[in-house]
């Protein structure tokens, strides 16, 4: 049947429920947009102001509940206060003198690791996601599947990500794919 006919009343409700579903939708947009916008980059840090331990916390909490391919979570992170560490971290992964007295004068320091070997913890999140029952049987076993795709360890990995990179785009494949191994030079 090409037509569904609907009463007044189910049209109403309908018309309401996507209106509503319209109107929560433009104010997330709006309130994403005023967040994004409000946002400032910080040139000077007062090195005596110390972050409270609460909002650190709060830091680190919110960092784990980022959203992540198969919920992998690929990235760790770390806040570094001490000094020394801090000068360390200055002078030998920051680029250039004002990223280095930055680092130096703040008073905390989030460093975001990421993992190029998520696959050697995969048997551990597959374990996990099996105990907590909160899963279905099909998603656990494509997990291995498509945790090493996007994980893309391995030359299969790599290639295929390549390959459909290349079909999507009619120009060069953005960002272009290379293989984890070749993060670590």
């Amino acid at each position: 049947n090409q037509f569904t006919f609907r009463s007044p009343t189910k049209m109403s409700s309908a018309i309401k429920s996507s209106s509503s579903r319209a109107l929560a939708t433009s104010a997330a947009s709006t309130a994403f947009r005023l967040l994004a916008r409000s946002r400032k980059s910080t040139r000077r840090f007062d090195s005596k102001r110390q972050i409270p331990l609460a909002v650190m916390k709060d830091v680190l909490q919110t960092t784990l509940t980022s959203p992540s391919g198969f919920n992998l979570q690929p990235v760790q992170v770390i806040i570094i206060q001490a000094k020394d560490v801090k000068n360390q971290l200055a002078e030998n992964a920051m680029l250039g003198a004002g990223n280095q007295y930055r680092i130096r004068d703040a008073s905390a320091v989030a460093v975001f690791l990421c993992d190029l070997e998520i696959s050697k913890r995969l048997p551990r999140i597959i374990d996990l996601e099996k105990k907590s029952g909160m899963r279905h049987p099909d998603y656990l076993s494509t997990l291995p599947i498509a945790a090493s795709f996007l994980t893309g360890e391995g030359h299969v990995a790599t290639a295929l990500k390549q390959i459909s990179s290349s079909i999507m785009s009619s120009m060069q494949p953005s960002p272009t794919i290379d293989s984890v191994k070749s993060w670590g030079k």
